[in-house]
């Protein structure tokens, strides 16, 4: 199987992430104001909350997740061909996340494109959890610096985050707002610590 340096999938990454929070912020248009009052300006501003509020969430989800893989490629010696490719289907659900966000920002009160946005965050979930666990405990592309009890926390973190996911996706069909809430919440939840304990391992 081809190994070979981590140099081209850093690179690939974190061009494709820039493009990606590129795309993201081109959805934020200049709201029309009928006049120079500040009624008109928070007129304006009203229309443009919805999607405003969601490309402030997708922003920090987007970077935290960015963050997550910097530090497991970081930690990489080497990649092989699975490796590659679990990393770009990772980065396909990575990509969505733009057109997920202005989709959301249209329609925040549809229960089906509201359920589409984590439902994709399972996804990118699941497939950054895969990158790691195949870098760090099925291959030999990482040291082994990882006590047996610190894979499993993070399978487990994996496991929990992605249920979370499926299950607020499923709650949007209840009530919109919860969903909504999850989230937002989801990476102070979840990631944010994930983040906290690499660190503290290192």
């Amino acid at each position: 199987m081809m190994v070979t340096g981590k140099t081209r999938l850093e690179a690939f990454s974190d061009g494709t992430f820039a493009i990606i929070l590129t795309i993201l912020v081109l959805e934020l248009h200049i709201p029309h104001l009928e006049n120079n009052s500040l009624q008109a300006f928070l007129a304006g501003m009203s229309v443009l909350a919805p999607k405003l509020l969601s490309f402030l969430f997708s922003f920090f989800i987007i970077a935290i997740f960015w963050v997550n893989h910097h530090h497991i490629v970081h930690q990489i010696e080497k990649v092989d061909a699975k490796l590659l490719w679990l990393n770009i289907i990772w980065l396909f659900f990575a990509c969505l996340f733009p057109f997920l966000t202005a989709f959301l920002g249209d329609y925040p009160g549809n229960p089906f494109v509201v359920a589409l946005y984590p439902l994709n965050m399972a996804c990118a979930a699941i497939t950054l959890g895969a990158f790691w666990k195949y870098a760090f405990v099925d291959s030999n592309l990482a040291p082994n610096t990882l006590t047996q009890e610190q894979k499993q926390k993070r399978i487990r973190q994996d496991r929990i985050a992605t249920a979370v996911n499926i299950l607020s996706a499923a709650l949007a069909f209840v009530w919109v707002p919860i969903t909504l809430i999850i989230i937002i919440l989801m990476p102070f939840l979840f990631v944010v610590p994930e983040l906290l304990s690499n660190h503290a391992e290192e």
